[in-house]
């Protein structure tokens, strides 16, 4: 009985399921789904995206009546650098806290380069003359006093500061020539200096084994423990002996890597690896100095490449910027064969998005993106794609995918699910939109669409009503078939 009674319920549910279908055929009007891609053309133009590139340095010495080298605040932000380094100067303060009217100043400045529309590098120093030990206060604590009081300005401007080089002590704010440079001392600076500001702001220091001496190991971030705002999350690296010897010019040593010689200056290779790990989480960059072979184009774009670098100064070494100038990039395969060296280096620093393709299979836009720079993006992108209706109608759909994770040399499917059930008949323009949440600037891919308002153009679909003759659930991609969808309704 119970057997026969369920064979009963379930050839109803059977039955009206049958039913309803049929109806849903009989009333629906069925579609067509055609796409049409654009060409995904690699472009070799330079593109205007932040935190990456050339950067331009400026200095400002907190306390002077006046202040200079501020942008003018009716100059096209389009004609200055995306880019620029600020070296904050505290020497007049080395035996005292900054005074409101200097913080005031401090304040004034991130103000003026936020408006402008700047990505920001910062470094705290007291010394550009290389006599550290003169300038800086004699007190630990009144360096971190100063810490405190500088974090309270840096963070109203999480948006635009990208990160901070150093721990304020050191000539030219390097970490060398200073009496606060001991093992204990640099932990403490750092840690604190971590602690003060937000943690959406990276750090950097001067060499990979201030680091490891800094965390008390050489473990890095993992994918699990990438920008979860740790200090190790958080640490990267500048190095202002880039390419100027064997040695980085003191950046490397002569150890070999192993897990109990963390606290040691590895030999070149080593430290290129221990960068090349670290570096897919955290930033780095600094200047190239001295002329010689290290920094011929051929070795300089692949060690830039395993040091995953994503800005250099955009004034030294002019001796070294000259040479990569007067050098040419050859690749025939490539779109930048025939560019010179310093124009392909300028393309390639941080991160590079490329489309390779895009499909449309059932109901799911799917889009192939390769990073061809020098590093990831350090700051998570909005994805978007849109679809604007030949009358006008827009529809936004968020794309899922962690920019952060993008690594260079690599290719990531991007893809969402378009409901076209919920579509009426026509034609609809395709876009496809990243865009950084927190200077709100749209991310440019390297690619030949056009663009407009709603992002860069990827294709075109269309929803067209079916014949009758015409199986129903059909998608063209092309001239292409693909699998069938349900009908629009």
């Amino acid at each position: 009985m119970k057997k026969r009674a369920f064979s009963r319920i379930l050839f109803s549910l059977l039955l009206l399921l049958f039913l309803i279908l049929f109806a849903f055929l009989c009333i629906c009007a069925f579609y067509h789904v055609s796409y049409t891609p654009e060409a995904c053309t690699e472009s070799a133009d330079e593109l205007s995206n932040p935190y990456i590139g050339f950067y331009s340095m400026y200095g400002y010495v907190l306390g002077n009546d006046t202040l200079s080298n501020l942008p003018d605040p009716d100059s096209n932000p389009e004609e200055t650098p995306g880019l620029v380094m600020l070296e904050l100067n505290l020497r007049r303060f080395a035996d005292q806290d900054i005074s409101d009217p200097a913080l005031a100043q401090l304040d004034t400045i991130l103000s003026s380069w936020q408006k402008h529309g700047n990505s920001m590098i910062l470094r705290f120093l007291y010394d550009w003359d290389g006599k550290a030990k003169e300038s800086e206060p004699q007190s630990l604590d009144q360096i971190l006093r100063h810490m405190d009081q500088t974090a309270a300005i840096v963070n109203r401007y999480t948006d635009s500061v990208f990160l901070i080089q150093g721990i304020f002590v050191g000539n030219c704010g390097e970490m060398n020539g200073s009496d606060h440079l001991s093992d204990e001392d640099c932990s403490i600076l750092m840690q604190h200096l971590a602690d003060v500001i937000d943690p959406s702001i990276f750090l950097s220091v001067r060499t990979p084994v201030q680091r490891r001496k800094i965390l008390n190991s050489a473990e890095l971030p993992s994918a699990e423990t990438a920008f979860d705002g740790s200090l190790s999350s958080r640490l990267g690296l500048f190095n202002d002996g880039m390419l100027g010897t064997a040695n980085d010019t003191g950046t490397y040593g002569d150890t070999p890597a192993s897990a109990d010689a963390y606290r040691s200056a590895w030999m070149r290779e080593d430290e290129l690896d221990f960068q090349n790990r670290l570096c897919n989480f955290v930033p780095n960059g600094g200047e190239v100095i001295l002329d010689n072979p290290f920094n011929d184009l051929d070795h300089a774009l692949s060690d830039l490449s395993r040091m995953h670098i994503s800005y250099l100064n955009s004034e030294h070494d002019p001796a070294v910027l000259d040479k990569w100038k007067n050098s040419v990039y050859h690749n025939e395969t490539s779109v930048f064969d025939g560019i010179s060296g310093y124009d392909y280096i300028a393309r390639h620093m941080g991160y590079r998005y490329v489309a390779r393709n895009t499909t449309l299979h059932q109901s799911r836009l799917n889009i192939e993106l390769e990073n061809v720079g020098f590093s990831v993006g350090y700051r998570r992108l909005n994805l978007e794609i849109t679809l604007v209706s030949d009358d006008g109608k827009v529809f936004s759909f968020p794309l899922s995918g962690d920019s952060r994770f993008w690594l260079p040399k690599n290719t990531t499917e991007l893809s969402v699910s378009l409901p076209f059930r919920e579509l009426e008949k026509g034609t609809y323009t395709v876009y496809f939109r990243m865009t950084d949440p927190s200077l709100w600037r749209e991310i440019q891919p390297a690619n030949t669409f056009s663009h407009d308002s709603y992002g860069f153009r990827l294709g075109t679909l269309k929803l067209i009503r079916a014949q009758k003759h015409t199986p129903a659930f059909r998608i063209l991609i092309g001239e292409q078939e693909r699998t069938p969808i349900p009908p629009a309704v």
